[in-house]
């Protein structure tokens, strides 16, 4: 008999797994195969909180569908209403759905993503499919990422599938279903390289995914600052005008400027901004 999502932990050892391992409350491991993570997307379709490892630190993510989630979110990390999150995809081409990508030249986005980079962009409130006003309320902007991480990939691709007699427009469809995603710490801490880290918020979770140690570091060595810095976030809402700002140096900050300026020949704004995270 599986055990209920709500009370286990999930193992996960590498990028591109076949088994996932559960851990129940009672300390009895079941192995399930990743076939069957329609058990996980349909926790989160339900309103579910997880966490679970991503390609630069762990986060804490919900359906981009559930206003009470994310207010759990908010809640569980102390984190104001008023500080936006991001939204994750799956795959590049996601995003046209939800942000205004129009004034970005071709391929720009591709170079960028999958990767440890948050891209800021107008957001598209038009088709009422798309329109979510409880996430970042009064906030024209919206930063999405599209993680370099197999599982994460594969969990929001399989909850972005259309559900059985669902009945929904072709727009939709190609939109898919993002998820909510912030990191997994109290707001104001260290980022955490794995579940342990964050284990003062275990009990606001549905569910834990433990990918062991993100980036290969060990937590209680000297790890770089770039190990905890989360993903860079880059604003290219002036990209019209060639422009660009970076509002998180991240872990790929170096990368990310080289692409922006030597590839596409734009301009660095250097200013802050309060920009969704994640």
């Amino acid at each position: 008999m599986n055990p209920s999502l709500s009370e286990t932990t999930v193992s996960r050892h590498a990028m591109n797994i076949n088994l996932l391992k559960i851990l129940t409350k009672n300390r009895t491991f079941i192995l399930i195969p990743l076939s069957k993570i329609s058990s996980v997307t349909q926790l989160i379709r339900n309103g579910g909180v997880i966490a679970l490892p991503t390609d630069t630190i762990y986060g804490v993510a919900c359906s981009i569908d559930s206003a009470q989630a994310l207010m759990r979110i908010q809640q569980l990390k102390g984190r104001s209403p008023n500080k936006p999150m991001a939204i994750c995809v799956d795959k590049v081409s996601r995003i046209p759905h939800w942000c205004d990508t129009t004034s970005l030249p071709n391929g720009l986005l591709n170079d960028l993503l999958p990767g440890p980079v948050t891209v800021l962009l107008p957001r598209l409130n038009s088709n009422h499919c798309l329109d979510r006003p409880h996430l970042n309320p009064g906030v024209q902007m919206v930063g999405v990422r599209v993680p370099d991480h197999g599982f994460i990939q594969s969990l929001v691709s399989a909850l972005s599938e259309t559900e059985p007699n669902e009945t929904t427009n072709d727009e939709c469809i190609s939109a898919g279903h993002p998820l909510v995603l912030t990191s997994a710490n109290l707001s104001g801490n260290a980022s955490a390289l794995t579940i342990e880290e964050f284990s003062s918020i275990w009990p606001a979770l549905d569910l834990i995914i433990d990918g062991g140690v993100i980036s290969g570091t060990d937590p209680n060595d000297s790890s770089p600052p770039s190990a905890r810095s989360g993903s860079t976030i880059v604003d290219l809402s002036q990209a019209s005008k060639q422009l660009f700002r970076i509002t998180r140096d991240g872990s790929a900050l170096e990368s990310t400027v080289k692409t922006l300026e030597q590839t596409y020949g734009m301009r660095w704004l250097k200013s802050n901004s309060n920009s969704p995270a994640s």
